[in-house]
C-alpha cells in the first residue's frame, strides 16, 4: 500500500504541467490504493463537497468556491459508476446543510434536524433524478454533453422552484444565495431572479466536470463551456453594476433597532412600558424622517380587532406619540388577534379558547401602517397586513392530518406566539402619501407629497424571491423588512438573513429599508449595496435617504419562468425516459 502512495507522489512531481490536472486526478481515484476501499474516496468526495459548499455561503463569503463545490457530487452521481452513490450524495447534503444551518438548533433542536435532512433529501431527489435520466436513456456527457447538462440542471432547478412552493419549505440555502454579499457579480438577477444564480452555478460545475474527467488531455476547447458560462452573467454583471443609475422619488427614513432579547424580555409582559419608552425615545431621535419602521412585534401586547376586541394602552400609548409628529409615517410590527361572534363567521385558522365554542379568534403576525395625520388616505386601502409566508413549526403546522401528532413537540414561540397563524392570501403594499421635508427642512424647501407603497415582508418572507414579486406587481416601489433574529444568538443566522434582503433589492431594483429588533438593521440600494447597518446587540436607528422606484423589472414580471420551464422539462424527460426503458428493443434481423 504504501509503495502505492509514493507511485502517485512521485507521479505528481514528473508530469508536465499541461497534462497534470484531468490525468491526474483519473489515475488517483483509478488506483489501487483506492479500489481497495471505495468508500473512502466516497467519503472524502462528500466531505470535500460540503465543506467548499459551507464556505461558499454568507458570512464566510468565499462565494468563487462553489462554481467547483458541486464538482464532487458529480462523480459521486456518475450514473453509469457501479456501487451505491447516492447515500454518499445524502450525506454530502446532510454535512453541507448542517455546517450552513446549524444555528436554528437555538430556537428549536428539532427544527434544525428537520430542516437539514428535508434539504439534504430534496437536493438527493434532484441528483437522482438526472441519474436515471442518464441511466434510462444511455446518455452520458462524454457523447452527448448538452442533453446531460439538460438533465443535470433542470430537476435541480424544480426542485428548488418547488421547494418554494410547498408546506415543508425551508428555501434557506438555494445555490443563487451563496452570491448575495457580492452584488456586482449578480446583477443579472434583474432578469433572472435567484434561479438565474442557480443555473449560472450548476452549469459552471457541469462544463468544469466534464472539461476534468473526460476530456483527453488539458485543452483550451475543453475548458472553453466552463469558462463562457462564468465569464459571461459576471461581465455582465460588473458592467450593469457600474452604469446602473437609481430611479424614484428620493425620502429620508429610518428604522428602530431597540434591541431586546428574545428570550427574556420581549415577551414578558413586566418588561413592556421599558420596551415601549425606548422605542418611543428612538423614533423621537428620527424626527426629520418621512417614513418610520419598527421591527416585528414591536408593539407590546396584542393588537385586537373584531367581535368584543379589547384596547391595548400600548396603541393609546404609541398613536399618542404619533400625532407629536404629524408628518411622519409609521409602519410598525405587531401581534394581532381578530375576534369572531361565533364559529360560524371564524376563518379556517380560528381556535377556540372555551370549551363550550363560545370564545374564537385567529392570531396572527403583522404590520400595522400609520399614515401622516395630515392627510386624508384612500379608504380602499389597508394600513394592516397580515405575514403570508409563515415559519413551519413555528407558525404554521404543514400537512396537519400527517404532523398532528409532533405539533406540541416542533411548536416554538418565535414571534410573540406560536401554533398555526392565520395568513393573508393577498400581497398588497400599505400605500400612503410621505410628506417630505419634514418640518425641520420646511424654510429651506417646499414641502411635497410623494407617494409610497411599501412591501411589508416579515421575517421569513424576505427569501421568496417571486413571493415579494407579488408586492411589487401590485405597485410596491420600497421594500420593508421587519424581523427579530434574535431567536439564533449571535450565530450566522442573522447575518444571511441580511445578504438575502440584498437579492430582492437586486431583483426588483428597490430600495429596502430594514429593522431587526437585535440586528443587523440597514438600508440598501437598488444595486445590493448597503448603505447603512447597525450590527448585531445594538439599540440605535438607521438613517438615509432612499428612492421609491416603481419600474417594473422582467423577473418583476415574469416571476420564476426558470423554474417553470425546468420543472416542465424534468416531468416530460423523466416521462420520456420511463416510456423509453419499458419498450423492449427490437431484435435485429439475420443477413442471409
Amino acid at each position: 500500500m504504501s509503495y502505492e502512495w509514493v507511485n502517485l507522489g512521485f507521479a505528481w512531481v514528473t508530469l508536465r504541467p499541461q497534462d497534470m490536472v484531468m490525468p491526474l486526478t483519473r489515475n488517483i481515484l483509478e488506483s489501487n490504493a483506492f479500489k481497495a476501499r471505495p468508500w473512502m474516496n466516497r467519503i472524502a468526495a462528500a466531505l470535500l463537497s460540503a465543506v467548499l459548499w459551507w464556505w461558499s455561503f454568507p458570512p464566510l463569503d468565499f462565494s468563487l468556491l462553489i462554481m467547483v463545490a458541486l464538482v464532487p457530487l458529480l462523480w459521486l452521481a456518475e450514473p453509469f459508476a457501479q456501487g451505491n452513490r447516492m447515500t454518499f450524495v445524502f450525506g454530502a447534503m446532510l454535512a453541507a446543510f448542517g455546517l450552513g444551518t446549524w444555528w436554528v438548533y437555538h430556537a428549536a433542536l428539532i427544527g434544525a434536524v428537520a430542516g437539514v435532512v428535508a434539504n439534504a433529501g430534496y437536493v438527493t431527489l434532484a441528483l437522482w433524478s438526472y441519474r436515471t435520466l442518464c441511466r434510462n436513456t444511455g446518455y452520458s456527457m462524454d457523447k452527448k454533453p448538452w442533453l446531460t447538462w439538460v438533465f443535470w440542471i433542470s430537476p435541480w432547478l424544480a426542485m428548488e422552484y418547488v421547494h418554494q412552493r410547498i408546506d415543508l419549505d425551508f428555501p434557506w440555502m438555494l445555490l443563487g444565495h451563496a452570491m448575495a454579499n457580492h452584488p456586482s457579480w449578480i446583477q443579472f438577477y434583474e432578469w433572472t431572479g435567484v434561479a438565474g444564480g442557480s443555473l449560472w452555478i450548476l452549469s459552471v460545475n457541469f462544463w468544469t466536470y466534464r472539461a476534468w474527467m473526460y476530456a483527453p488531455k488539458f485543452s483550451a476547447r475543453s475548458w472553453a463551456p466552463a469558462l463562457l458560462w462564468l465569464v459571461l452573467p459576471l461581465g455582465y454583471s460588473q458592467w450593469r453594476y457600474a452604469t446602473y443609475q437609481p430611479f424614484g422619488d428620493a425620502v429620508k427614513v429610518a428604522a428602530i433597532q431597540p434591541n431586546m432579547d428574545a428570550y427574556t424580555v420581549k415577551f414578558n409582559p413586566s418588561t413592556h412600558e421599558e420596551q415601549m419608552r425606548i422605542m418611543l425615545a428612538l423614533s423621537d431621535s428620527a424626527a426629520d424622517a418621512a417614513l418610520v419602521l419598527w421591527p416585528e412585534t414591536a408593539l407590546p401586547g396584542f393588537y385586537q380587532t373584531g367581535y368584543g376586541a379589547l384596547a391595548n394602552p400600548y396603541v393609546d400609548q404609541m398613536m399618542a406619540h404619533h400625532r407629536l409628529h404629524p408628518e411622519q409615517a409609521w409602519i410598525v410590527g405587531a401581534s394581532t388577534v381578530e375576534w369572531h361572534q361565533d364559529k360560524e363567521h371564524a376563518g379556517p385558522y380560528a381556535r377556540c379558547l372555551d370549551e363550550g365554542g363560545l370564545r374564537w379568534h385567529t392570531p396572527y403576525n403583522s404590520a400595522l401602517g400609520f399614515p401622516p395625520l395630515r392627510l386624508e388616505t384612500d379608504s380602499a386601502t389597508s394600513l394592516l397586513y397580515h405575514k403570508s409566508k409563515l415559519v413551519i413549526g413555528v407558525e404554521k403546522l404543514p400537512y396537519p392530518w400527517f404532523f398532528q401528532a409532533v405539533s406540541r413537540v416542533i411548536s416554538v414561540d418565535l414571534g410573540g406566539m406560536s401554533g398555526q397563524l392565520g395568513k393573508q392570501t393577498a400581497q398588497i403594499p400599505m400605500t400612503m402619501l410621505l410628506l417630505y421635508p419634514s418640518s425641520r427642512e420646511r424654510k429651506k424647501e417646499r414641502l411635497q407629497r410623494i407617494p409610497m407603497k411599501a412591501a411589508t415582508l416579515i421575517c421569513y418572507e424576505s427569501i421568496f424571491g417571486e413571493f415579494c414579486g407579488e408586492f411589487v406587481r401590485n405597485g410596491a416601489n420600497l421594500l420593508c423588512v421587519i424581523t427579530n433574529d434574535g431567536w439564533w444568538g449571535p450565530t450566522d443566522g442573522h447575518r444571511q438573513h441580511l445578504a438575502w434582503a440584498r437579492l430582492r433589492a437586486i431583483e426588483y431594483r428597490r430600495d429596502v429599508l430594514r429593522s431587526a429588533n437585535t440586528g443587523i438593521s440597514a438600508t440598501m440600494n437598488q444595486r445590493g449595496d448597503l448603505l447603512d447597518t447597525l450590527g448585531w446587540d445594538q439599540r440605535g436607528l438607521v438613517k438615509g435617504q432612499l428612492r421609491l422606484n416603481s419600474a417594473m423589472t422582467f423577473y418583476a414580471r415574469h416571476g420564476d419562468f426558470i423554474g417553470r420551464i425546468a420543472g416542465m422539462i424534468t416531468a416530460l424527460t423523466l416521462l420520456i425516459a420511463w416510456v423509453r426503458q419499458r419498450i423492449p428493443a427490437k431484435p435485429l434481423k439475420a443477413h442471409p
